[in-house]
């Protein structure tokens, strides 16, 4: 027990039971997203299981260049004395077009389509997750003005 009257070790627990329950609902809305994609864009639609093989061959390359780009960028902006916050921005936004190339690459020698489907299928991917975030943000603005 903490000086507040709370079960630390519980709470924890409870919040790690949660993000394992919460992990399956995620993939599965990625693989939806990604599904939806190929439909929008004129592509025959994946099936799950290749959905779901092909985001996760995409998140491995894309976790891997990522991790090789922070680098180059920390390096590059500590010798500038630029903090480790801005340089996360930098290197996010640095991280773009290389996700673009990345994903589109990936999704045209997969799926054997064209490069330029793949990058169609990698910006309406991208519109649909925006959606869904500045639909979360609109609620979550609309709940704290309500409030008060």
């Amino acid at each position: 027990m903490n000086g507040n009257g709370g079960n630390v070790g519980a709470v924890l627990f409870v919040c790690c039971v949660f993000t394992l329950l919460l992990l399956p609902v995620v993939l599965f809305l990625l693989t939806y997203i990604f599904r939806l994609s190929c439909t929008l864009c004129g592509l025959p639609k994946p099936s799950v299981l290749a959905a779901s093989g092909i985001m996760l061959i995409n998140y491995v390359a894309d976790v891997v260049a990522f991790a090789v780009l922070e680098t180059v960028v920390h390096e590059g902006t500590r010798m500038i004395a630029i903090p480790r916050w801005e340089a996360w921005f930098v290197a996010k936004f640095l991280y773009m077009p290389l996700d673009l190339a990345i994903s589109a690459g990936l999704h045209a020698a997969v799926m054997g389509i064209k490069f330029g489907k793949g990058i169609e299928v990698w910006f309406t991917q991208r519109l649909i997750m925006l959606g869904i975030v500045a639909a979360c943000v609109l609620v979550g603005t609309i709940y704290v003005l309500a409030r008060g």
